[in-house]
């Protein structure tokens, strides 16, 4: 996991996994509600599709955006921005 402030103020937080990792073009799919990829014989990890599509819905009405970079056997990395509107900044630093 990765956080940084951008130069206009706004948040860029990027995850990253080593997973089996998504084709370039399962990416579209996999932010659609209901929409999975991978084998179909998977069944024991796989939810119903709607984690991605919910986080990004939430960050859009944020004003802000997900995207995600992958390939096959190379994990994935998920990139959430967020405007400077949205980040609050402690002049106090940290506890």
């Amino acid at each position: 996991m990765r956080a940084q402030q951008d130069a206009d103020g706004g948040l860029c937080l990027s995850v990253r996994d080593n997973g089996v990792g998504i084709d370039a073009a399962d990416l579209p799919r996999v932010m659609q509600p209901f929409e999975q990829v991978g084998e179909s014989y998977d069944t024991h990890n796989r939810g119903v599709g709607l984690g991605l599509p919910l986080a990004r819905h939430l960050i859009e009405l944020h004003g802000g955006s997900l995207e995600l970079h992958s390939s096959p056997g190379s994990g994935t990395t998920a990139v959430i921005v967020l405007p400077a509107s949205r980040v609050l900044i402690r002049k106090d630093g940290p506890d």
